[in-house]
């Protein structure tokens, strides 16, 4: 088990390789934070100026935390 976990934990990788994972593992986080922020729009329309782009950008990356939150509060 420790020699398939350092073979694995050993393998190097391209900086392209690095690209191409983060693009494939950040895309369907994005589109899910994207699409809880259209969903729940009405949040942010409570806030001015600099404030709403921030809440914005907040929602899309802390959507998980705002799905937990939405349904304790339930």
């Amino acid at each position: 088990m420790q020699d398939m976990l350092r073979h694995v934990l050993g393998y190097r990788m391209t900086v392209a390789e690095w690209i191409g994972a983060a693009i494939l593992l950040g895309t369907p986080y994005l589109v899910i934070g994207v699409g809880w922020t259209i969903w729940r729009a009405e949040m942010f329309a409570q806030f001015d100026g600099l404030h709403k782009p921030v809440a914005i950008v907040g929602s899309v990356v802390f959507w998980p935390v705002l799905i937990v939150a939405q349904l304790c509060s339930l």
